[in-house]
């Protein structure tokens, strides 16, 4: 090892340039932007995997599939099953009570066999209340008495607990058929 024996130079403060301090400004920009981006996708995440507020239960949605398809099968029986002693249809303004009706409803619905009527549902349905519930949905059917393209119409819903057991008290439905 050699030892250095020359004595090293002494230089006055005010000769020494400053060291030049990178810019951080880009760095900073860069980070603030990834956190943003991971906060953004995080958010995207969880908004794909909540509920919306106006989601149907699935013993509401699966309630209203078993009435459509009693319409759609033409079954009476099944229909009076549904719905409440109370329940009335109001169809573009013609209301009739199945008080009225109750009895002669599995006849009403029977009676759409023979004319190959079908309802189904269009998008999704969407849900407000606590009870009573009120279900939305649009719908599309076909009959030969309405065309080549069918009828289209928006039909309410009034879903109730009767006593232990959601059933259907009111049927608003409004449209071109």
């Amino acid at each position: 090892m050699t030892v250095r024996t020359e004595p090293t130079e002494q230089v006055e403060a005010s000769q020494v340039e400053p060291a030049k301090t990178p810019n951080r400004l880009p760095t900073i920009t860069t980070m603030i932007l990834a956190v943003a981006f991971v906060a953004l996708g995080a958010w995207v995440v969880y908004d794909m995997n909540t509920v919306p507020d106006t989601a149907v239960t699935t013993e509401i949605e699966n309630l209203l599939d078993d009435y459509l398809a009693a319409w759609n099968t033409s079954d009476g029986e099944a229909f009076v099953e549904l719905v409440t002693a109370g329940y009335t249809l109001d169809m573009v303004g013609g209301v009739a009570s199945a008080t009225e009706r109750v009895e002669g409803a599995s006849e009403l619905i029977n009676s759409l066999e023979p004319m190959e009527w079908s309802v189904a549902v269009v998008g999704e349905r969407m849900m407000t209340g606590d009870g009573p519930w009120y279900v939305t949905e649009v719908e599309h059917f076909t009959a030969p008495g309405y065309g080549a393209e069918g009828a289209d119409g928006v039909s309410t819903f009034t879903v109730v607990d009767d006593g232990g057991t959601l059933k259907i008290a009111r049927h608003a439905f409004v449209g071109n058929n």
